[in-house]
């Protein structure tokens, strides 16, 4: 049996595109949908318990986001204890094409010693989304191709993100979008429950070191197709992702990479600039400035 983890927060309208496009498209073995509510705020304007008998979904509810990372956690718990042998995890803001589901279930039965396989990802104009992280990022990685400088070494960049790869076959790579991608049990139970510290961001860096680690393969697939929307839950609030993202990155290479203080440092200063230019544009970034201090200065100081 395949596990769909669902994860939502608050955009019910993507969840219920997300969930009818695996009604449309199911599985062609036995499945089962779990919606992850993150402690939503709001009700959806539909009848959710409609949706979810439609869909064969149940519904785990957490008490708090927690993020993306604590929220995955409590539907790949559920799928395990369900004795789900494929758990595939996706954000709510993506939809299933003909067979996607299917093809990569079957290439992880095809293949045993992939872990984890990722799809094909179209936008939502239906163009290519070129994204894979084809080489671990390092302290390196985070200089000269995570910033700006990226201009200066363009082969490095297009190396880093297979960009030099051909997109229309599978390869494997280090790590895939987080936003949608397939696990085997095996690998599940080896490389879950995933970090908990970060809110947002960096899941996919951290994800690929534990698969390394287990001693597991991660697998770029064309043949199945998705389209992502992007962003759903975040879109309206970019200074708060933005916060996430530094916070996150600084948790990262201290806990990951196990570099020091001082090493951290120019790039912190580098991402604390970009939110500063933000802030002559964007009042969201400036009526978040303090806070933002606060939060990325604090990780910075442990």
């Amino acid at each position: 049996m395949t596990g769909i983890v669902i994860l939502n927060y608050e955009n019910w309208e993507d969840t219920r595109r997300c969930m009818e496009s695996i009604r449309r498209y199911p599985p062609r073995d036995a499945y089962v949908v779990l919606l992850v509510d993150n402690a939503s705020r709001t009700n959806p304007a539909y009848d959710l318990q409609d949706l979810l008998r439609a869909c064969r979904a149940q519904l785990v509810r957490n008490e708090r986001n927690l993020g993306y990372n604590a929220g995955n956690n409590a539907g790949i718990a559920k799928a395990l204890a369900l004795g789900c042998a494929y758990i595939l995890v996706a954000n709510n803001d993506i939809c299933f094409c003909k067979d996607s589901i299917w093809k990569m279930t079957a290439y992880l039965k095809r293949y045993p010693k992939t872990g984890i396989v990722g799809p094909k990802i179209l936008d939502i104009r239906g163009r290519l989304t070129r994204n894979c992280l084809c080489q671990k990022t390092g302290l390196t990685e985070k200089y000269l191709v995570r910033t700006r400088l990226h201009v200066l070494f363009p082969k490095r960049y297009a190396r880093y993100f297979g960009y030099d790869r051909d997109y229309e076959k599978r390869f494997r790579v280090y790590a895939v979008h987080g936003c949608c991608f397939m696990m085997s049990r095996a690998c599940a139970e080896a490389v879950t429950p995933f970090d908990e510290y970060p809110l947002l961001y960096e899941e996919e860096l951290m994800l690929g070191i534990r698969m390394e680690e287990a001693g597991f393969t991660t697998v770029y697939y064309p043949a199945a197709v998705v389209r992502h929307l992007h962003g759903g839950s975040t879109r309206y609030q970019k200074a708060f992702s933005f916060a996430h993202n530094v916070r996150s990155e600084i948790y990262y290479c201290r806990n990951y990479l196990h570099v020091g203080h001082w090493q951290i440092r120019p790039l912190y200063i580098y991402r604390v600039l970009l939110y500063l230019i933000r802030c002559i544009r964007y009042r969201d970034f400036r009526e978040r400035l303090k806070w933002f201090l606060h939060m990325t200065g604090q990780e910075m100081r442990k």
